[in-house]
């Protein structure tokens, strides 16, 4: 048996400990009833397809095989863009259970956002959203700690824009 040499490894992690987290973390988590099918919600969780529906949404395509949501798809949205610049990595996904994807801020922030739904059985679904921010530097600690514990303006621009989009066909103008 081969006896591993982990000093370095338990010194990078001691180091960290020691410093008492340096920078911030925080957990918004939703819960949202949608009137549409699982298959419904789930098709519209795409970067390409949050054009449809997310007023102010701009984005570019970096990787995709398909020209929409996979596993491994990159892409980046510029300043202007109504959620702010950054460059995101769809991590996972399940057809019609889940989506995972990380996002890493212009702004210092990295976030890590997991959207599961359940089928309520009557045309209708549920999704579980948990959204991870973790500060990358002071200024993310800045903004972290501005942060609602429950940010009622995604669940007005985001989920509402969903449902409304799903009920009407129609994106719900939000931004001038």
């Amino acid at each position: 048996m081969v006896i591993l040499n982990t000093e370095t490894s338990e010194q990078i992690a001691r180091q960290f400990l020691a410093q008492q987290k340096p920078y911030k973390r925080k957990i918004q988590r939703y819960t949202h009833h949608h009137k549409a099918t699982v298959e419904s919600v789930f098709a519209q969780l795409c970067p390409t397809r949050e054009a449809d529906w997310i007023d102010g949404w701009l984005v570019d395509l970096i990787y995709s095989e398909s020209g929409y949501s996979e596993p491994d798809c990159i892409l980046s949205t510029p300043p202007g863009n109504v959620l702010g610049a950054g460059l995101w990595i769809i991590t996972q996904r399940r057809s019609n259970k889940w989506h995972e994807f990380v996002v890493i801020r212009d702004d210092g922030i990295v976030g890590h956002y997991t959207i599961e739904l359940s089928d309520n059985g009557d045309g209708s679904c549920e999704s579980r959203w948990r959204l991870v921010f973790a500060a990358g530097n002071e200024n993310g600690n800045l903004i972290i700690e501005a942060m609602p514990d429950h940010d009622s303006a995604f669940e007005s621009v985001v989920l509402a824009s969903l449902d409304h989009f799903l009920a009407t066909g129609e994106r719900l103008k939000l931004v001038d």
